[in-house]
């Protein structure tokens, strides 16, 4: 089956946005990925185990678009406490990989999401796609058009994190380690 012309654009842009942030991935220091922006709920460290596992959720929307005539929901549900604690989850079950093997999961899950998104029917684009919170619903392409930018979100999340330099109780509780004081 050859990919929809749409959705090899759409692959490709994504593929754009996930070469760039791997471009940020590698020139950032270990000691940085702890750093979190003024305002943020995550680190810059939650940014990449978030964006290393939100794919799985987007083949489970895109297999349910295949396979399904029921409404499709975004994470599988239409509560967004339930949404947030499914993507807590899926940070949580890489919480204790080491950088490059989260790199590694990233780059996984971004491929099985491809090969998920170029073998799409052209009907199920037209699938309607709730998000828990949003007020209304909106086709499958667009959504993929969203997530093909997504990455874009947590790249400038990520740099905002890292330019915020760590606060004195990081530094102190930092030397303390160092001292092997804890």
């Amino acid at each position: 089956m050859t990919a929809i012309p749409e959705l090899r654009t759409v692959v490709e842009r994504a593929a754009g946005r996930r070469h760039m942030l791997e471009g940020l991935i590698e020139s950032v220091p270990n000691d940085y990925w702890e750093r979190q922006a003024s305002g943020d709920d995550w680190n810059a460290l939650d940014h990449l185990r978030h964006v290393a596992t939100v794919d799985g959720m987007l083949v489970d929307l895109l297999k349910a678009a295949q396979e399904s005539d029921e409404e499709l929901w975004a994470g599988d549900t239409s509560d967004e406490a339930e949404l947030e604690e499914r993507r807590v989850a899926l940070m949580d079950g890489v919480r204790e990989l080491t950088l490059d093997t989260l790199v590694e999961t990233m780059r996984g899950s971004r491929e099985a999401a491809f090969e998920v998104v170029l073998g799409l029917p052209a009907a199920a684009l037209e699938r309607e796609v709730r998000v828990a919170g949003a007020p209304q619903g909106f086709p499958l392409r667009t959504y993929l058009a969203v997530w093909a930018e997504h990455d874009s979100e947590h790249e400038a999340a990520i740099r905002r994190a890292i330019e915020t330099p760590p606060d004195a109780t990081t530094l102190t509780l930092a030397a303390r380690r160092a001292r092997g004081n804890r």
